[in-house]
């Protein structure tokens, strides 16, 4: 009786995304834009999609079904005094060069979530980031909110990420952060279904929008903990300004500063 439900919704999903293929168009406001036809990894990522991924999709629902939990993570080991710094947006021509520094000087490792547009633009700034022992990443490739795209979208935008990223690196990244941390359950899947570990986090100190740098400071030495990882940003000036200030203070209280891939080795 369960397998046989699992076929009817996984039918049904299938049915849904097909309807939402036929439905892309500019009267329902998410027709592709020009910038995105235009892109190499972006088509290459829609026809990958549209040929197969939707019937990976459907395999993964099928799974779910059965009891299958989604792969997720929004803090480490609690008893470990280990943090994870994340950067979000990158990577920016003026901005990521100067934390590769900072984070050297402090011998941390980090990880940064790049949204595959940007990646594209300045590959050698991914490169760099990689040989210094970072780990990148998939951050989609436009930088949209997911929940507001049909679920063909979200596994384009995904897929069109992990390609520009693998093109560079040679290796597919395997975490994955949706924009503003944005999702639902069609989130969730594609994700899934596409062999990636959803990244949330605990500490956001709300960089984004330039507060400060003292408050960024305050924000985030507040709620520091074990196990912790920490959501900031790669582009703004108060975060560079910070960033060596936050390592010394974490250092000094014995943290350790690693990649998404040691914490989830570390769990």
């Amino acid at each position: 009786m369960r397998t046989a439900y699992s076929l009817i919704a996984a039918t049904l999903f299938l049915s849904a995304i097909t309807a939402g293929c036929r439905a892309n168009t500019p009267e329902n406001g998410v027709a592709a834009t020009s910038q995105q036809t235009s892109n190499v990894y972006w088509q290459n990522a829609k026809l990958e999609v549209d040929k197969g991924a939707l019937e990976l999709l459907v395999q993964h629902k099928i799974e779910l079904a059965r009891g299958i939990k989604y792969h997720k993570l929004i803090r480490g080991n609690r008893d470990r005094k280990e943090i994870a710094i994340t950067f979000d947006d990158g990577p920016h021509p003026k901005y990521t060069p100067k934390l590769l520094s900072i984070l050297k000087r402090y011998n941390a490792k980090a990880t940064f979530f790049v949204v595959g547009e940007q990646a594209a633009k300045y590959p050698f700034l991914v490169k760099a980031e990689i040989a210094a022992g970072h780990q990148v990443g998939n951050h989609t490739y436009h930088h949209v909110n997911l929940t507001k795209i049909p679920v063909e979208g979200v596994a384009t935008e995904i897929k069109a990420c992990g390609d520009v990223i693998k093109s560079i690196t040679g290796t597919a990244p395997h975490a994955f952060r949706p924009p503003g941390g944005d999702y639902n359950t069609p989130v969730a899947e594609a994700s899934e279904a596409l062999g990636y570990t959803m990244i949330l986090w605990t500490d956001d100190p709300g960089d984004y929008a330039s507060p400060g740098d003292i408050v960024i400071q305050d924000r985030l030495l507040t709620t520091a903990n074990n196990g912790g990882i920490v959501l900031i940003h790669d582009g703004v000036q108060q975060t560079v300004d910070v960033l060596p200030r936050i390592l010394a203070f974490l250092h000094a209280q014995g943290y350790k500063f690693i990649t998404i891939d040691e914490m989830m080795k570390n769990r």
